[in-house]
Formats: C-alpha cells, structure tokens, sequence
C-alpha cells in the first residue's frame, strides 16, 4: 500500500479527542512535568487495545516523558522506553512508579518543615554554572539550591526520584525563562515566584496524583507488569531480535525541537552535562550534528533534499542527517520486532524555505523498504498537542500568524505498519 499524497486524507474525528481538556490528558501521573510536543495518552491507549494483548511487550523507542510506559502499565502491558535524554528518564521513571501515599505523605511533610526551618546560603550563585546564573536571578538561585540539596538527602531512592521530578518542572517557572515561550527566550521583567510556594503547590499535586493512581491500580485489579525506561539510542537500542509484541513511537520532528536546548534548566542543574553542545550531538534532530555524505534510501527524501539544497545548502545536510538517523531508527525497530506485529508511528509533515518536508511519507517508503505492509494512515486533527505552530518566510519559529506567517503543524499522522 503507497501513500504519496497523504495531505489529501481526510481527516479522522475519532483520533482527534478535539473535545478533551487538558486535565483530562494529563491524567494520574501523565501531568507530573510539562513537556513538548508529547502525544496524548488516548492516543496511545486506543492503538495499544487494538494493537496488543495483555502481557505483551509494547516499545516506544523515542520513549519522551513516558507515556507510553504509563498507559502499559494501566492496561496491563509490559513497557519498555527508550531515551537519550536524562531529563526524560528521569520523568518516565517517576511517572511509573507507585509509592506508598502515607509515606510519601509523611515524608514530604518532613521535607517541607526542613526546608522552612533552613536558612538560605548566598554564596551558592556566586560558583554555579555560567548558564544557571544566565537564567536565575541570585536569590532565586539561592532558594532553589537549598530545596535541592535537602531533596539529595532523602535516603528512599524511589521517593528523591519522584522529588526531582518535582523540582525539575519547577525551574522555568523560577527563572527568567520567557513563560509564554518553549523555547529558550529570556525575560528580564518577569516576576519572581517564591521556589517554596511553587514547589510546595507542585508537589501536593503529585502527591495527589500518585494516590489516584495507586486508587486505580488496586479498584480495577489492574495486574501490575515490569516496566522499564532505558538510556539507550532508537538506533541502537540493545534489545534482543524478534522481542517486542508493539511499538508505539513519536521521532522527534525534523529541525523543531532541540529537546537538549528545552531541558537545559535541569539538564545541568541536576549536572547531567555542562556542556549544552556536547549533550546536543546524541539527540535525533539535533542543531549540533556530524554531517554525512551518505544519502538515505528513499528516493522521495533524495527528491527533497536536491530541491532544498538549492535554497539552504546547509539545511539540506541537517534534514539528510535526520532522514538517516530515522532509517536507522526503523532499521532498529524491524529488528526487535516480531514477525506479524505492528509498529505505530505518529508523526507529522512540515515545510521550510517554500518546500514541503514529507516526513510522514517518506517513513512510509522506508518503511515499505524493510518489508512492512502499511495497513493503514489516519490523519488526525492537533488540538493538545503542543506546539509552536506559526513559520516566517526564512521557516523560522514564531508564535503569531500576524504578517504573512503560516500556521504549520495542524494535522499529524498515524501510520500502521505490519512486520
């Protein structure tokens, strides 16, 4: 089955859960941390019940914040994700984990009292990491060091993760980072918050969260199978051949979102890099990469890029690169999966320089490649997905359609492919 022209796809109402609210996306665990462009868990749920039976191993590659793995776990799946990303580890982890409410309730309560109870040090700033003190004001630095070198003493392993995670959603907020914006944009006259009262607020809410999680757990006898989130690559990610019952997977959209530049509050805070540049060069995507002379093996790619090449020499060597890793990245995931079994990829198109960048059909063809039958493309309408959906002439990002700016991005599509 080919598609070639999927932008004439009507679009499928069912998929688009238009008429969710936020809250009702981030439901349970799923609103521990803010994070971009992630797939709603409906979503993944649908395609999970369609797709798989109860036990079976379900994989999400570009494993992100974890969705993926939650939804395994409350539909009795075992799950396995997989990320370069620390920060996003360090979210996945939390989210799947289920901690006894009374301790966690007992323990935050001492938490909190120390914290309240200890004097801030001003000397922290003064030796923190350039970048830190390019987005922390001084005293909210300070505050926020104490809060977190408390939580490092928290000696269960299970309940400083899930603090962390706390501690690592609040630092935009704390900072001088522009809050209408995803990507890094400072804001010299933003009001200060206090860190305590932020951390505090945030922190009741995922103790609130974990209890309704646990409560669902044990009212629906929901039979609670291994799940696990991995630091490995999509491209290689170690897994046993044949080993994987579903994959259901997000890439990271080509030239969009540099997820090292978005989580580079905690990436460093938490000392998982200093340098931003060097933790760019492992992710897919990314604006800091080693170039090829190697064309991937899609001809409609090759077609894009020779017509890109004539605008913007140097953005053709970006999107070529992201076409290979992508192959790669299917390459690996025909691999561990079974014969017979289904790879859900969403995805979406996008365009630069006056060019149309057909992602979607281009994972198509590389796919058909490696011998999958494509089963199915839906298209469906964004409406939580979070993004920064306008370009300028030049393709770059803005946040108004004022101008002549496009508005990019407003439909994505699910591709069922069947090994």
């Amino acid at each position: 089955m080919q598609f070639t022209q999927l932008e004439k796809l009507k679009g499928d109402d069912s998929w688009a859960f238009s008429n969710l609210k936020k809250k009702e996306t981030s439901y349970l665990t799923h609103g521990y941390h803010r994070y971009p462009a992630k797939f709603i868990p409906q979503i993944v749920k649908k395609l999970m019940l369609e797709y798989s039976e109860k036990g079976e191993v379900v994989l999400d590659p570009f494993g992100g914040c974890g969705t993926t793995l939650v939804e395994a776990k409350l539909n009795e799946r075992k799950g396995i994700g997989i990320d370069v990303n620390k920060v996003a580890i360090l979210i996945a982890k939390t989210k799947i984990k289920t901690i006894s409410s009374k301790l966690l309730e007992k323990k935050s309560k001492v938490l909190l009292t120390k914290i309240l109870k200890s004097k801030v040090k001003k000397n922290f700033y003064d030796g923190a990491n350039s970048r830190l003190r390019y987005w922390f004001k001084p005293n909210q630095f300070n505050k926020l060091n104490l809060i977190y070198e408390i939580i490092q003493k928290e000696k269960n392993e299970n309940i400083r993760l899930f603090y962390n995670c706390c501690f690592s959603n609040i630092l935009k907020n704390c900072s001088i980072w522009y809050s209408k914006s995803i990507k890094p944009m400072r804001d010299l006259s933003k009001k200060s918050v206090d860190p305590l009262e932020e951390f505090t607020k945030h922190l009741m809410f995922m103790i609130k969260q974990n209890r309704k999680f646990i409560d669902k757990i044990k009212e629906e006898r929901i039979e609670e199978l291994s799940s696990k989130m991995l630091k490995r690559d999509a491209r290689k990610t170690g897994l046993p051949d044949n080993s994987i019952d579903l994959i259901i997977t997000s890439p990271p959209y080509v030239v969009s979102y540099d997820y090292a530049d978005l989580h580079q509050l905690s990436l460093i805070w938490f000392k998982f890099g200093e340098d931003i540049r060097e933790i760019k060069k492992d992710f897919i995507g990314s604006s800091m990469i080693n170039y090829s002379d190697k064309i991937c093996n899609s001809r409609l790619a090759q077609k894009i890029l020779k017509e890109l090449k004539k605008k913007d020499k140097t953005l053709s060597k970006k999107i070529n690169k992201y076409f290979l890793d992508i192959e790669k990245s299917l390459e690996e995931m025909s691999r561990v999966l079974k014969k017979d079994k289904y790879l859900c990829l969403i995805i979406g198109n996008t365009e630069y320089k006056g060019i149309k960048i057909l992602n979607t059909e281009v994972c198509v063809e590389m796919l058909n490649n490696l011998g999958f039958k494509i089963t199915k493309v839906i298209k469906r309408k964004l409406s939580s997905k979070t993004f920064t959906p306008y370009r300028d002439k030049e393709g770059k990002f803005t946040t108004s359609s004022n101008g002549g700016k496009r508005r990019i991005y407003q439909y994505e599509y699910i591709v069922i492919a069947k090994k």
